[in-house]
């Protein structure tokens, strides 16, 4: 195990997340950049469907778009689909989880400049033991607080199932986890966190996928 996935494994148990730098670059990543390019553009463009979440601004009409949900079916994202059959974030998510694993759900998470609202506070779901299920968030743009980075209470993924998340973020503490384009943030499903909006003229960009181990009965 090389030592930005040992300090990794250390921290996903301890605090919940963690960041291991440079996971995809080069190619790849210019490709995949390319194809979150074309959803958006598409979007703008008029095209419309259950799996473009969207919102529209007090006093606006213009929709703004925060989610391509099932990201891998979308027949314009074929790079993200091998993604999500296999390779180096697989190899991440099996490492972290200390076994065989699966992908189970994918997005990309798009946070649109001057126009990208808060992610509030919560817990992606809580059915499931702290350690044995996890979201990778590969960042195809630098992340920060400007432009509106991920928050994380360190240690809630180990709170109780009906914990009251309000509270949890108010005792504290709230760290925000900044990422350069490339490096994937890893939390545990029920740790309690949010994002902030964005502020800035910078596009933040992410590919979300989920992994369980893969003897994991399907929900």
């Amino acid at each position: 195990m090389s030592a930005p996935a040992v300090d990794a494994f250390s921290r996903l148990r301890a605090d919940g997340y963690a960041v291991v730098p440079a996971v995809v670059t080069d190619v790849l990543l210019e490709r995949l950049c390319a194809e979150a390019d074309a959803l958006v553009t598409a979007f703008e463009r008029g095209q419309r469907s259950d799996d473009f979440w969207h919102f529209t601004r007090d006093g606006e009409s213009a929709p703004v778009l925060y989610r391509v949900h099932n990201l891998h079916q979308q027949p314009s994202a074929p790079v993200a689909a091998v993604l999500f059959a296999a390779g180096p974030l697989h190899h991440l998510a099996e490492t972290l989880l200390g076994r065989p694993a699966r992908a189970r759900v994918s997005a990309m998470i798009v946070k649109m400049p001057h126009v990208a609202a808060a992610v509030p506070w919560h817990r992606d779901r809580t059915d499931v033991a702290p350690g044995t299920a996890i979201n990778l968030s590969l960042f195809l743009d630098d992340s920060d607080t400007g432009n509106g980075c991920l928050e994380f209470v360190p240690g809630s993924h180990l709170l109780a199932d009906d914990a009251d998340v309000d509270q949890a973020r108010t005792a504290g503490p709230v760290l925000p986890v900044g990422a350069k384009a490339g490096d994937v943030a890893v939390h545990d499903v029920r740790i309690v966190h949010a994002s902030r909006p964005n502020a800035s003229a910078r596009p933040r960009r992410s590919l979300v996928i989920e992994f369980v181990p893969a003897d994991t009965e399907s929900p």
